[in-house]
């Protein structure tokens, strides 16, 4: 069981990675489109060095951002009130949080189910983005990867909570 852990933890990580490079290519894609539509106002036309596509790189930027970064976040970025469960256990409370898991395991496992139907749809079909041109099963299946990870995740921090023995994850 620590052995699926530590491998998917490493899985996350190395996602979440890739999810803050996505972040930082957001952020450029979004600076550079600003001075270069400033510059192209500001010479009145004469300098056009705007670039098409910049919204879809944007959107898509975002979408691998928040795929990538949710599974090693899942355990850190949780706001958990405890009004109702100030008095209980930690066993108790452990279980509860270990329960919780399970629903963003089944989340990320129904989003990563539908993200690939909504892939071979999109294979079979040939749609691309409007812009870039780009194949859209590509985004739905990167986006699956996130997903279906996110999925695993949850699982696993599950399963360390519920078994591990001292109620703390790991």
């Amino acid at each position: 069981m620590y052995q699926f852990n530590l491998w998917v933890n490493r899985i996350a990580y190395s996602l979440n990675i890739v999810g803050g490079i996505s972040l930082l290519f957001i952020m450029l894609v979004v600076i550079a489109d600003i001075l270069t539509r400033t510059l192209f106002g500001m010479t009145k036309g004469e300098v056009d060095l705007t670039f098409p596509g910049s919204f879809e790189m944007v959107k898509y930027g975002l979408l691998f951002a928040l795929a990538y970064c949710m599974p090693y976040g899942l355990n850190r970025g949780q706001v958990v009130v405890d009004l109702f469960t100030d008095n209980w256990s930690v066993k108790s409370k452990t279980r509860i949080a270990a329960f919780y898991m399970l629903f963003f395991a089944a989340f990320g496992f129904l989003m990563a189910e539908n993200l690939i139907h909504s892939g071979s749809l999109a294979k079979q079909s040939g749609e691309t983005t409007q812009d870039l041109m780009i194949p859209m099963f590509y985004i739905y299946y990167l986006a699956a990867v996130g997903m279906a990870v996110l999925g695993l995740r949850a699982v696993s921090i599950s399963l360390i909570l519920w078994f591990d023995r001292d109620g703390e994850l790991a």
